[in-house]
């Protein structure tokens, strides 16, 4: 019987393409491809599904890196990083798409960008993710023609086409809200004018294909792929098991939380059972938390480790341009100074004291303080160790420059700002707040710089290769997934599945792996009080990964509350040694310039389509944030 010949229209609703256009086609028909010559074999098969995974660089996008969170911060003309859309960094050096978006206004090559343009030299996540789906689904409704696969292969293939399917809707709802959810590839007879649905609706339809695909993985027994062998192979690249069932949590995660909810409590508890499950799953395929010893190499120099479930890792001279701007690299992608993602000092106040005392409000501060347990002049000492892994502060030791340390400090006494001699280069990392050179070579506006990516020598000068890693998921999310939904299911006590976990145990794990006491009996009494504590820890501990704050402060609608503050830094001056200044420098919080506080406006809970791609289905609604 003579095939149908390969035609494979995208499966993205008439919002995501112009329908008819042949650039959207994968294989031209005059080429007499048919079915049986692509789909017959596993290898064939593969290497069309795998595409997914490598492609790219051409005008099609068609690639699930776009929905990974360090990847997706790599808007080539911008340097974005979504961090810094926050109250949590400024944007520095790379800042004027990111300071627009923060006082709400969204710029049109900005929505090219992250939406359908393909003549961007950007990302344009959306246009990706749809593209991947259709491929998904292609490989779905295929797979029966694929004679010589083994039942483990079919099993593998099938479960990566579920689970980066659901990946895709998640990442596309999260993002932009409720989506058409299209389950097959739609061929140009049928109808597009599909319905959009709210975004509860596609979380949990994206989390129900990541629960099916979770299930063909541990059928296939992939479920996870960073054996030794895995290391040297491109498998550590696509999704295992564990990953998918992680993902399907979290997609029920985001269906429960304000944003989305619709069921009330018992979404809560359909996210709790399913966070259960998933980290159960992990802890059964031997994933563990890091040593605190240990802690850098989740994110720097290694490929990975046994706490990332699923990673993207990147392996790049420290010159890098994009990542170096981005992840500020103290001073890294100029000559003339740099920064990217600069931490404010609201950020920095979420870190504990190492006696777990909060530090985020004044009457916080003082308590610690009457406590013996934090100065405002020493604010550095006795904190949460992951501050240190985290930040660049003034003082931080450096084994890589001349005097061991970072000084971000200003000397009155020779009115400069002195330098820190690091691998041979002498480098000036303050400045004065608000000035033209400020605004130019864009220094630090915040008194501080990122350092969770950073190795601590030069990006402008260290020519040395090593690895970045960007978790998709770790470990230590699964965790604190764990503790949120019970929390708000059953309270702190509560339990869920068979993990065995209280909330408040569960939080206490991560906690405890890098050193910090457990929280406190004074917020555990309650589900209100454990809930800012768990709020907390997500921000400290998965602090500029995965964009986990600028979605968590949007599902838990706190935006208004968070980026209606006051941003601030730390304004370090030097002075001599005394009891009264014993770091012998003048710390001072102060307001960031107002160019780079924020504005909250609620249409920006959501990324919006432009007109012209939602115009071409009467269906599409643009859905209300409340």
């Amino acid at each position: 019987m003579h095939m149908k010949k390969i035609r494979h229209i995208f499966s993205v609703s008439a919002l995501a393409l112009a329908i008819g256009g042949c650039g959207y086609l994968d294989v031209d028909p005059e080429l007499g491809l048919d079915d049986s010559e692509v789909f017959g074999t596993y290898s064939n098969f593969r290497s069309y599904f795998d595409w997914l995974y490598a492609s790219g660089n051409g005008t099609n996008k068609e690639n699930i890196l776009y929905a990974f969170p360090m990847y997706s911060d790599f808007l080539q003309k911008y340097s974005f990083s979504w961090y810094n859309t926050t109250d949590m960094a400024d944007a520095g050096r790379m800042g004027v798409t990111q300071q627009y978006f923060k006082q709400g206004t969204m710029t049109q090559d900005f929505l090219k960008a992250v939406t359908f343009d393909s003549g961007s030299a950007d990302k344009p996540l959306a246009k990706a993710m749809f593209a991947t789906i259709r491929r998904c689904n292609t490989t779905i409704a295929k797979i029966d023609l694929c004679a010589d696969a083994t039942p483990k292969q079919r099993a593998d293939l099938l479960g990566q086409a579920y689970a980066i399917r659901g990946f895709c809707y998640f990442s596309l709802c999260r993002f932009f809200g409720g989506m058409p959810y299209m389950d097959h590839a739609l061929e140009a007879e049928e109808s597009w004018d599909l319905p959009r649905l709210s975004s509860h609706e596609t979380f949990v339809l994206a989390a129900e294909d990541l629960r099916k695909g979770y299930e063909l993985l541990k059928e296939a027994g992939y479920m996870r792929r960073n054996s030794p062998a895995d290391l040297a192979s491109a498998t550590l690249d696509q999704i295992g098991g564990a990953a998918a069932a992680a993902l399907y949590a979290r997609s029920l995660l985001y269906a429960a939380s304000p944003l989305s909810n619709e069921r009330g409590e018992e979404d809560w508890k359909d996210a709790a059972s399913a966070c259960a499950l998933a980290l159960q799953e992990a802890l059964d395929a031997e994933f563990s938390l890091t040593p605190a010893a240990s802690y850098t190499t989740n994110f720097l120099s290694q490929r990975t480790t046994n706490e990332n479930i699923w990673v993207y890792a990147l392996q790049t001279k420290d010159n890098h341009a994009n990542l170096s701007s981005i992840m500020a690299y103290p001073q890294s992608a100029a000559t003339s100074g740099s920064s990217g993602v600069c931490p404010t000092q609201n950020f920095v106040d979420r870190y504990e004291t190492k006696w777990g005392e909060p530090l985020l409000t004044e009457a916080d501060r003082a308590e610690a303080a009457a406590a013996g347990h934090y100065s405002e002049q020493a604010p550095y000492r006795d904190r949460d160790p992951r501050l240190e892994l985290t930040i660049v502060h003034d003082g931080q030791a450096n084994s890589n420059a001349a005097e061991g340390k970072i000084s971000i400090y200003y000397d009155p006494s020779s009115k400069s700002w002195p330098t820190t001699r690091l691998n041979g280069v002498n480098l000036t990392f303050g400045i004065d707040w608000g000035t033209r050179d400020n605004d130019t070579y864009a220094y630090s506006n915040t008194g501080y710089y990122c350092r969770k990516y950073w190795n601590g020598v030069l990006g402008l000068k260290q020519q040395s290769n090593h690895y970045h890693e960007d978790p998709i998921v770790r470990l230590a999310e699964l965790y604190l997934n764990y503790a949120e939904a019970v929390n708000e299911a059953y309270g702190p006590s509560g339990k869920a599945g068979t993990v065995g976990l209280t909330a408040v145990e569960a939080l206490n794990a991560v906690r405890s792996r890098i050193g910090m006491p457990n929280v406190a009996s004074k917020y555990t009494a309650d589900r209100e009080s454990l809930r800012e504590r768990i709020r907390n820890e997500r921000c400290v501990e998965l602090a500029f990964e995965g964009h986990h704050y600028y979605h968590d402060i949007r599902r838990w609608k706190i935006a208004p509350q968070t980026m209606g503050t006051t941003l601030y830094g730390m304004y370090v001056e030097k002075t001599a040694v005394s009891p009264e200044h014993p770091e012998g420098r003048i710390y001072t919080r102060k307001a960031l310039p107002n160019n780079r506080q924020c504005v909250w406006k609620d249409y920006m809970y959501y990324l919006p389509f432009p007109d012209s791609e939602a115009f071409k289905m009467k269906n599409f609604v643009n859905w209300s944030w409340k």
